[in-house]
């Protein structure tokens, strides 16, 4: 008799083993609806679009009861507005529809149902105007599940394994994050800080913008500009309050392949402006410029971290230097404008490492070009020098170090001679 049942355990065990991961599932299904009942999620897609009152949300709802769905009386749907941009319009629980059960199909044996809903049908549900919705606000879905016993199961009711799980997924609640749907991006030409120690070049960024549709949805491209003071001297505080600084139609911006584009300079003395100058400087002072979209129903689309989407930091600086003792290995960028357009006229930049003998570079034709050198890891000398041509008046430089920092500018007529390089960490 022993045996006989140690050779029952042992098949059990087997059979325990081989279960596949369904079956483990239906077990904890069966467990857990004895005793409640869920909706689990078959499938939700879509997108609530702040342009588009047609985009749409879809649901695929399949319910599951202690009695194969025989429970079942109803599902309840609401929808609720959270405004996370601070105009305190958030709307709870609006009633959207509810679905009886003898509206439910059949999935699987069980009742299911399908479900859709519009942003415009969201928005009369909530009474929220489409103009008063913007990126980072949330439409949240609700579904209660109601039974023919008077019990009811909502997302209150869930825990992480029935709400989460792979095989439940029943959250009872579906929230969606509304974005602008704009295609927004600044490219930092140069290295966008203001160094007290290494040379600055011009504060220069390239703006693309794409909207999806050749930018008829969108209106005016703003620029303001703070300034923040971190190194208060006898308690004098240079700070200046956000202001409007350049401002753009976005219709009169170069287009091409349905991209709009905006190349933008900032002279160093105009992002100053004229309460500061450079001696007025500290060390982690903060110049700092937000972009915003004004849409053509008035919208303002932005943000207001550093690093985000629409807003850059230029910080003040102090060089850790990296070539004090030695060059610093990498490739080096020789950027040349000339502002005629014929190219240097016989001015080049020489490069001499390490005794081996002077290496120009020049720009032989046009308003622009770069050339590039290489510093071995050991070398122990760098010499760089500008080399006099006809017309210096036209021409400037920029050397960027191999981390793409400006390691030294010159220009118009720059002086003649040794080029001093700092490479700052």
């Amino acid at each position: 008799m022993k045996n006989f049942k140690t050779y029952v355990l042992l098949a059990l065990g087997i059979f325990i083993a081989g279960c596949s991961e369904d079956d483990k599932a239906t077990v904890i299904v069966q467990e857990t609806v004895s005793s409640g009942a869920i909706l689990r999620t078959l499938s939700a897609t879509g997108a609530l679009d702040m342009f588009d009152t047609a985009s749409v949300l879809d649901f695929s709802i399949q319910e599951q009861d202690a009695e194969g769905g025989d429970l079942l009386d109803r599902v309840e749907i609401t929808a609720s507005f959270v405004d996370n941009n601070g105009a305190d319009n958030s709307v709870a629980n609006a009633a959207l529809a509810t679905i009886a059960a003898s509206e439910f199909g059949e999935t699987e044996g069980l009742p299911s149902f399908d479900y859709s809903v519009t942003m415009a049908e969201v928005l009369s549900a909530t009474g929220v105007a489409l103009t008063d919705v913007l990126p980072g606000d949330q439409f949240v879905i609700d579904m209660e599940l109601f039974l023919t016993d008077g019990r009811s199961f909502k997302n209150s009711d869930t825990t992480g394994n029935v709400s989460g799980g792979s095989f439940f997924s029943s959250p009872y609640q579906y929230t969606e994050l509304v974005d602008d749907g704009i295609a927004f991006d600044i490219e930092d030409v140069n290295a966008n800080e203001v160094s007290l120690t290494n040379p600055n070049m011009d504060y220069s960024v390239t703006i693309t913008i794409d909207d999806g549709n050749d930018q008829a949805l969108v209106e005016t491209l703003n620029l303001y500009r703070a300034f923040v003071d971190r190194s208060i001297v006898d308690d004098i505080n240079a700070s200046e309050p956000e202001e409007l600084f350049a401002t753009w139609n976005i219709a009169d911006l170069d287009i091409a392949d349905g991209v709009s584009s905006l190349d933008y300079e900032i002279t160093l003395d105009d992002l100053y402006g004229p309460n500061l100058t450079f001696d007025d400087l500290g060390v982690n002072d903060e110049f700092q410029l937000r972009y915003e979209i004004v849409t053509a129903d008035g919208r303002v689309v932005t943000t207001d971290e550093n690093d985000t989407e629409y807003y850059r930091a230029v910080f003040v600086t102090e060089c850790i230097q990296l070539n004090a003792d030695a060059p610093y290995p990498g490739e080096y960028t020789i950027n040349f404008f000339d502002s005629y357009g014929d190219g240097w006229n016989g001015a080049a930049i020489g490069v001499n490492i390490d005794d081996a003998g002077v290496v120009e570079y020049t720009l032989e034709a046009g308003e622009n070009g770069s050339a590039t050198f290489d510093v071995p890891e050991g070398a122990v000398s760098l010499v760089i020098t500008f080399i006099s041509g006809d017309w210096d008046s036209e021409v400037t430089y920029t050397i960027q170090d191999p981390n793409l920092k400006t390691a030294a500018s010159g220009g118009p007529s720059p002086e003649v001679g040794e080029i001093p390089i700092l490479v700052c960490e």
